[in-house]
């Protein structure tokens, strides 16, 4: 192995390359040697040495170490240094101690130099500060591209407890698998904890690349691992899932017992984006230690459960951290639905998952994913769900407040609609509640445009002025007759209405309760509609608090943010009054009373609105020119302005879902 001596140290190692001869001296009269044995850690990753050390002979290694468990550490070698080059010099630069671990590979000798030494050589050594930036340019570099190799797959443990009368819902693993695939456009892998003859998996695959080698098989002959590496796709094929099981034959796993799957894990993890480990009912002794060693070791980074609406009473052992799905619901899978068998097992619950057993039976016998047979199918639409859950692609969106401009909502909605874009959770503010929520209820867009058109001559009915300009009685007529006796329960997708509460001075969101009431408390805007009383609350209109309520569609659930927002492009800018003040002799005619609110409050809303949208991934802004919150008969012509809108995001938003 080569060896440095000190005279030849001076040219070789590119810390003290092209050093001029006095700063040669310099350094050399300040190098001190050591030794470490083979095996020996020189520096400690979070302890402080203060020396900086160029290897003289032998070979190190700098070792990163993963800290967040106490009691279980992942270490990776991410580089291995040899004779003239350094180690040390960033925690010297920084004051703080090293943030890796440097391990003698064999017995090595070193040069040593002190921080007091180093700090002296930097003032009277140009050429050295030189070589530092370097050498660190070059490591940052490194460690970038290492960090990249070192992406590795989510590992989430998919946990189904099926009703035993059902053995087609096992089907649901594979599908969720498919999904998972085809909606992040990344590799999968469904990985079945059990035989390979009991596995569902297998009977899908359409290529033969699909299946892959047994887990026990590979922990006999690692180099089965590398078959993992085959691609699963081509720019032909659609994305699918790779697929194995756990073993080949019951027998096999009737005899497994006690083995350490972590490090095979682990490498497996890195051909991968997302690993499903799927358990059927109650896992065996040796599974049950192979996932706790999972879990100890943080690989697993999600638990989602299926449980079967018919295996509810008992079924559920473990609760908390665990994303709930309910499947196999023969009822209508509302949220009222959803609160209730969330109040049986005592565990929020995500979504519900019709019962289809007669599509899961056909995709079976055809060998065909739902994603392929049926996709606009309510089963194939809940399962899409599970998997974008997943990959972190439920979409969100809040429709926010604007008067005779909330047409635009209408043509945003059928934009979104058209092109397939899942409205997962929605919210909305003042008259963005309109379109959203009567699409919910089932209405068409003919429907929804000719509510719009109804609404100018509900506006305008006058009363004594006391609580308001206009009377709510019209609105409130129109909205019973449009929403009946609908309340929030009786939908199936999540839809919350914000209004704002005068009694508390805070903002309120209603997500439970009759819609038409939610929809009257959401428009009445202060001074021009009374409030809506609800025992100690004064609701009312939620636009000058939060007019497009889009961090609510976050709390409730939604990993991607839109906001339909139908203000200003830009807050409204100050203008120098000076000249208008100079001719203040001339007295026009002051705006009536109501166009002095609304105008007053499209202010305050678009002012409010600027902050209200921050957190929005993708802003769906229709060109709208000015008009008069109450003008409904001009309203119509934004409906194209809508569609345009959505137009003009789409690839924003097939940036964030590629399968669009």
């Amino acid at each position: 192995m080569c060896t440095l001596e000190l005279h030849n140290l001076i040219g070789a190692s590119p810390l003290f390359r092209h050093m001029q001869p006095q700063e040669a001296e310099a350094i050399v009269a300040r190098l001190q040697p050591v030794q470490f044995a083979c095996e020996e850690r020189i520096l400690e990753q979070g302890v402080w040495h203060g020396r900086l050390y160029v290897v003289q002979s032998g070979q190190v290694s700098v070792i990163l170490q993963d800290q967040d468990q106490d009691a279980h550490h992942t270490a990776y070698v991410v580089a291995t240094l040899g004779p003239g080059e350094c180690f040390g010099e960033m925690s010297l630069l920084t004051g703080e101690p090293p943030n890796a671990t440097v391990r003698a590979n064999c017995d090595v000798t070193l040069w040593s130099l002190s921080q007091a030494d180093f700090i002296a050589l930097m003032a009277i050594c140009p050429t050295l500060l030189r070589n530092i930036n370097t050498i660190l340019s070059q490591r940052l570099t490194s460690a970038n591209q290492y960090l990249l190799a070192q992406q590795t797959a989510e590992i989430v443990l998919l946990t189904q407890i099926e009703a035993p009368e059902a053995p087609i819902e096992r089907n649901l693993s594979y599908q969720i698998a498919d999904a998972l695939a085809r909606c992040s456009h990344q590799r999968v892998l469904l990985l079945e904890l059990c035989a390979q003859e009991e596995a569902s998996g297998p009977h899908f695959a359409v290529q033969s690349r699909q299946i892959r080698p047994v887990l026990l098989a590979c922990l006999g002959d690692r180099t089965l691992l590398h078959e993992h590496r085959a691609p699963l796709s081509t720019n032909d094929e659609p994305n699918v899932p790779a697929i194995a099981a756990l073993t080949k034959t019951r027998e096999e796993l009737a005899a497994l017992t006690d083995f350490n799957v972590l490090p095979m894990l682990n490498e497996l993890a890195s051909y991968y984006d997302h690993m499903l480990l799927t358990i059927y009912r109650q896992p065996s002794p040796s599974l049950q230690a192979m996932l706790q060693q999972l879990s100890a070791g943080t690989r697993i980074k999600r638990s989602i459960t299926l449980l079967s609406a018919a295996a509810l009473t008992g079924a559920l052992e473990q609760k908390g951290q665990l994303d709930l799905f309910i499947t196999h619901v023969t009822e209508r899978p509302t949220i009222g639905l959803q609160d209730h068998h969330a109040q049986q097992v005592g565990q929020t619950i995500k979504r519900l998952l019709p019962m289809d057993d007669a599509l899961l039976q056909e995709s079976w016998q055809q060998q065909q994913a739902l994603s392929q047979l049926a996709p606009r199918a309510a089963l194939s639409q809940a399962v899409q769900f599970v998997a974008r859950h997943i990959a972190q692609q439920t979409v969100g969106i809040a429709f926010g407040g604007g008067g005779a401009r909330g047409f635009a909502h209408v043509g945003v909605l059928a934009g979104l609609l058209e092109h397939g874009v899942p409205l997962d959770y929605i919210s909305s503010c003042s008259i963005g509640t309109l379109a959203p929520g009567m699409h919910l209820m089932g209405k068409s867009l003919a429907e929804i445009e000719q509510a719009f058109l109804q609404i100018q001559q509900h506006i305008v009915q006058w009363r004594f002025p006391r609580t308001s300009v206009f009377s709510n009685r019209g609105i409130r007529m129109m909205l019973r007759s449009l929403c009946s006796d609908i309340r929030f329960e009786d939908l199936e997708t999540p839809f919350a209405v914000v209004a704002a509460d005068l009694s508390t001075r805070s903002g309120v969101v209603m997500e439970r309760g009759p819609l038409w009431l939610a929809g009257l408390a959401s428009v009445s805007l202060p001074g021009i509609f009374p409030p809506v009383i609800v025992g100690d609350h004064i609701l009312v209109d939620a636009g000058m608090h939060d007019p497009v309520p889009i961090r609510l569609v976050r709390q409730m659930g939604a990993d991607i943010l839109l906001a339909s927002e139908l203000g200003e492009q830009e807050p409204p800018a100050l203008t120098n009054a000076t000249t208008w003040l100079q001719q203040a002799e001339k007295r026009p005619r002051a705006p009536h009373i109501v166009d002095t609110l609304l105008r007053s409050y499209d202010l305050a809303m678009a002012t409010v609105g600027m902050h209200s949208i921050r957190e929005a991934d993708v802003v769906i802004r229709p060109k709208l020119h000015r008009v008069s919150l109450r003008q409904f008969s001009e309203g119509r012509k934004f409906i194209l302005a809508g569609r345009e809108a959505v137009e003009q995001v789409l690839p924003a938003l097939r940036q964030r879902l590629p399968w669009l």
